[in-house]
């Protein structure tokens, strides 16, 4: 049998499991175009907390991309909650834009506001904020979470939450993962969390309308200095039939090239919006420009929205990031 490794929970404040525990109706919200660290954190934290008996509503303003339809519990995530609550969780966002309007609407006024994530972009915007940048995920604290309010980890909540870890490390293979990274993954899978399906699905598999959009947004990628970028317009995903917003993980491929030290892709949403997915290689930092420009993230993983037209907001990300890729290069 695995030894059992503890994390620690020192870092979690005490004020946030009392804050569950005296509330009664609870909405956790996740940020738009959720990714699988997102849904896995809602859906995770969502599953243990059905053993307290509270009122829990679980909210994402974007619908849930196919590839986690297998996630348990998926169906049970709402667009617009209705009602009062008398707490509201925030989960793996920087700031509450990323939240959109489930967290605007029912933050406002006297409701306690909890924010859990492990950007180190966060503008710690809840009336209690626990940002943890050495976790490798939102999915890890979410663990410590339940770990230390002693509340049961079932084979649901497990993979759901192993989905997180995997899809955030890309497989455990990003920098930030950790011995105590591998170590939670190995509890969760004690628990019944079946690595292999998680990866599987959320790694191995695109629907074949994503491949279409991508040969469509690869065939008109472009060059400026070593910033590699491309585009998905709403009529890309018109013609190709892809209905939900992001990039499918497009950005993941560009920043592969050899030639490219960052990678960018521009997303059209509704209303004049743009999604800016950003990447860098190791060494360089994406996260300052997603931030000054109302995002945030990682340093080597960040995006922000910015508004249109697309030409405008292109230029605008593309200069940030120019400037500031030589001011890395000159340090």
């Amino acid at each position: 049998m695995t030894r059992d490794v503890e994390p620690a929970v020192s870092s979690l404040d005490p004020q946030i499991p009392k804050l569950i525990k005296s509330a009664e109706r609870i909405l956790i919200v996740t940020h738009i175009s959720p990714d699988g660290d997102a849904i896995g954190s809602l859906l995770g934290l969502g599953w243990a907390m059905r053993a307290t008996e509270k009122e829990i509503i679980l909210a994402c303003a974007d619908s849930i991309p196919s590839p986690f339809h297998f996630l348990p519990g998926y169906t049970y995530i709402t667009r617009e909650p209705i009602g009062s609550f008398d707490l509201v969780i925030g989960l793996d966002a920087s700031d509450p834009q990323r939240l959109g309007t489930p967290w605007q609407r029912a933050s406002q006024g006297q409701v306690p506001t909890i924010v859990i994530d492990h950007h180190v972009t966060n503008l710690a915007f809840g009336t209690v904020n626990w940002v943890d940048t050495r976790a490798a995920a939102t999915a890890e604290m979410v663990f410590d979470l339940i770990k230390a309010m002693k509340l049961p980890l079932d084979h649901n909540a497990a993979t759901c939450l192993l989905c997180g870890i995997v899809t955030d490390t890309r497989g455990f293979r990003t920098s930030n993962t950790t011995p105590r990274t591998l170590a939670i993954a190995t509890q969760l899978m004690e628990a019944g969390a079946d690595l292999n399906l998680i990866t599987e699905q959320t790694l191995n598999r695109k629907p074949l309308a994503v491949l279409r959009l991508w040969g469509m947004a690869l065939s008109n990628m472009q060059m400026r200095n070593q910033i590699l970028w491309s585009t998905i317009t709403q009529k890309m995903r018109e013609e190709t039939g892809v209905n939900e917003n992001g990039d499918g993980g497009l950005v993941n491929t560009l920043i592969s090239a050899n030639e490219a030290n960052i990678a960018v892709v521009f997303t059209e949403r509704e209303e004049n919006q743009i999604e800016v997915g950003l990447r860098a290689k190791p060494g360089f930092d994406v996260s300052k420009v997603a931030l000054a420009l109302g995002g945030g993230g990682h340093p080597q993983a960040a995006g922000c929205t910015n508004s249109g037209p697309l030409e405008v907001a292109q230029e605008r990300v593309l200069t940030a990031l120019e400037e500031s890729l030589g001011q890395q290069e000159k340090s």
